[in-house]
């Protein structure tokens, strides 16, 4: 489940409701699929072609709405792990403050991650909000929506990512 850390005054969120309630102020889709129905037998590391294409497949229908409703187009796995080839280099793309012209879109299966969200409307504009994400949350970030990313300690992260077009996810920095 997701924790919410607010800059500044330290302030946490990690309830459901109030995660869920925050987000929504915020302008992001935050909802909670669950990992129940993953294959126990993903891999603790890089998964395989086979594997990704189980996580699809068991959130077949939650991807498919996803595209009536939204426009997607693309799915994939994409998974990240200490070993992985240019990993700091890779991060290196997304931990400054950045929007993308396409939705930023993410399922996470295994691992974790922080979200830092920049909000420029609502009640928390100005601040930034990070977002501590685990297995089986699901975030939306409107595309234009300033943020950046940063790995859990552990380095490690598999999530299901979708895409109007792969292109527009490239990091446009302010």
């Amino acid at each position: 489940m997701a924790i919410l850390t607010f800059s500044g005054n330290e302030r946490t969120v990690q309830d459901r409701e109030g995660v869920q309630r925050t987000l929504h102020e915020a302008g992001i889709v935050f909802e909670v699929w669950g990992t129940n129905r993953l294959p126990r037998s993903l891999s603790a590391r890089n998964l395989s072609e086979a594997e990704k294409q189980a996580v699809l497949a068991e959130f077949a229908g939650e991807i498919a709405l996803l595209n009536r409703t939204r426009g997607y187009t693309t799915a994939d796995v994409v998974t990240l792990y200490p070993d992985t080839p240019d990993l700091d280099a890779l991060l290196a793309k997304f931990d400054r403050r950045h929007t993308h012209s396409d939705d930023e879109v993410r399922f996470i299966a295994q691992g974790s991650g922080t979200f830092h969200l920049c909000p420029t409307t609502g009640p928390h504009a100005g601040q930034v909000i990070r977002a501590e994400v685990h297995p089986g949350d699901f975030l939306l970030i409107p595309k234009g929506y300033p943020h950046w990313f940063t790995l859990g300690p552990a380095r490690q992260i598999t999530a299901v990512r979708l895409f109007t077009d792969p292109a527009g996810w490239v990091a446009h920095y302010a």
